[in-house]
């Protein structure tokens, strides 16, 4: 845009200047001078419409990649969450999370409040322990009814073993997936990171806005040089970018 502006100024001083002495010229030069300048009207008039352009171009080609991948980035989770509710761990291997989809099934249950002697309370205060007439407590009991599913419950129209590839032709590299392990207090809990590079996103936009927008912050932007879901130092599975990006329900 500087570049543009010095242009459009130099152009303007030179038509001032032909202006200015324009009269000074042989006459048989001015149908010369008069192409010359509408060529020189015509190239400012491109760089001009150009460079309004090529942003709005770039802002509609980065939401359309962006939702994208937020939404890839979404159904990773839910697969990661699938699999460490069943196994109790997260995959990194993108290949053996899919085929976790395609067999695993969730157990379906039912909880219900039932009361129970009290056998501990019981022997506590000198009664039998099976003393149906002595202390009482309420318990949760979880039926278990049967299975469904995984790939029917969240995966029916989703290929999981291709999450981790752009969409866009020719887009260089992949979403990385990572998993580790935190220590909470004396836990060891599991974690994962995926994380998806806006450089390889937006590889065949302008230099300068891809610049622009690696170093962005704004609350109603996806922030910094990367869109990722989830952290290896922290255990969260949120995502990094604002709500307008967000899948429906998500």
């Amino acid at each position: 845009m500087f570049n543009l502006i010095i242009s459009v100024v130099l152009g303007l001083i030179v038509l001032i200047l032909l202006a200015v002495f324009i009269n000074k010229i042989p006459k048989k030069f001015h149908p010369i001078i008069i192409i010359a300048l509408l060529g020189v009207s015509g190239f400012f008039g491109y760089k001009l419409y150009k460079s309004i352009e090529e942003p709005v171009k770039f802002a509609e080609a980065k939401e359309e990649r962006y939702m994208q991948i937020v939404s890839q980035l979404v159904k990773l989770r839910e697969a990661q969450n699938a699999h460490k509710s069943i196994t109790g761990t997260y995959s990194n291997d993108i290949n053996k999370l899919a085929r976790f989809v395609d067999t695993a099934k969730f157990a379906l249950t039912q909880k219900r409040d039932s009361t129970v002697i009290d056998e501990e309370r019981n022997l506590k205060f000198r009664l039998r322990a099976n003393d149906p007439n002595g202390y009482k407590k309420e318990i949760t009991i979880i039926d278990t009814l049967g299975f469904t599913s995984v790939k029917d419950s969240l995966f029916r129209d989703v290929d999981v073993a291709q999450l981790l590839k752009y969409q866009v032709a020719g887009t260089p590299g992949s979403i990385e997936l990572k998993t580790d392990v935190v220590i909470d207090k004396e836990n060891r809990v599991p974690v994962f990171r995926a994380v998806a590079d806006k450089k390889d996103i937006l590889f065949d936009q302008p230099e300068r806005l891809v610049k622009d927008e690696l170093e962005i912050k704004s609350v109603e932007a996806i922030d910094g040089p990367t869109i990722f879901v989830g952290s290896l130092d922290e255990i969260t599975t949120s995502g990094n970018w604002p709500r307008q990006y967000a899948p429906s329900n998500n």
